[in-house]
């Protein structure tokens, strides 16, 4: 078992959403297309490295996973040791169907303990099929109540997705925006620091970041190398990734710091 340091990583989230990371800061010439106050994407396309496991990297990036239920019972102790430092973990879910209900995913529980247990900081998504702003409010108020003031390193992410033959066929709006915000203002209020996940064509498109921008930005982009325009402080990079201790594929992330804050930024050791 491995202690994580706790103050190292409230460090490491303060200098996520407030002092920026290596992808998440102004452009070299001091300001964003059309007056944006969103920071550009400023990263080395030639940094990024990719193994014959298919493993990003990039100078300075934490490796990660995102995981659900779907991913079955993990051995946390063999992930830890095949180098994963943080993990966002579903927390929950809307139902597809035109009910909606919330429920808790069955292995919230067990990842959350025994991955902080082997060393590995934690943040979690909720999975949303919001249709209105109420929806997006109870959903942020279910995720705080499954959370009962748990600690957490790593943010609350707004996870949502339309679904063609779901209750959210058709709501791939500007409203979304709308839920995102009201999602992330209520997980602020309740003590925690939120994060939106979207793909590249929701952030352009469905997203107002600008608004958003005081939320972590957790990104979907499938490649060797992330070219969304924007920074982003979490960037997922592959659907189909492979990690000790887990039988069967997973999504792998990458965390951005910035490279002179990496002595108060280790996750653990």
């Amino acid at each position: 078992m491995k202690p994580i340091r706790r103050s190292c990583l409230v460090l490491l989230v303060c200098a996520l959403l407030f002092t920026g990371c290596s992808i998440f800061r102004r452009s070299r010439s001091g300001a964003a297309p059309s007056g944006s106050l969103i920071p550009l994407n400023t990263a080395e396309m030639t940094a990024f490295t990719k193994d014959e496991n298919g493993v990003v990297s990039y100078p300075g990036a934490i490796q990660g996973i995102d995981v659900s239920s779907h991913q079955r019972e993990i051995d946390w102790d063999a992930v830890y040791q095949d180098g994963i430092r943080f993990a966002i973990l579903q927390i929950g879910f809307r139902g597809y169907h035109e009910s909606g209900s919330l429920n808790v995913d069955s292995r919230f529980e067990e990842n959350y303990e025994n991955a902080r247990a082997a060393g590995i900081a934690v943040g979690v998504y909720f999975y949303s099929q919001a249709t209105s702003r109420e929806e997006a409010k109870a959903e942020a108020d279910f995720v705080l109540d499954t959370l009962g003031g748990r600690k957490l390193e790593l943010p609350v992410f707004f996870d949502w997705e339309e679904v063609s033959r779901g209750r959210t066929a058709g709501y791939a709006n500007t409203l979304v925006s709308d839920y995102a915000q009201i999602f992330c203002d209520t997980v602020a209020e309740g003590g925690y620091a939120p994060g939106v996940y979207f793909s590249q064509s929701y952030g352009y498109m469905l997203l107002n970041l600008e608004a958003l921008r005081s939320s972590a930005f957790w990104l979907a982009e499938y490649g060797s190398y992330q070219s969304f325009g924007y920074g982003v402080h979490f960037w997922q990079y592959t659907g189909k990734g492979h990690v000790a201790g887990i039988e069967v594929q997973v999504d792998r992330d990458l965390m951005y710091v910035e490279p002179e804050a990496e002595t108060v930024t280790e996750v653990a050791e």
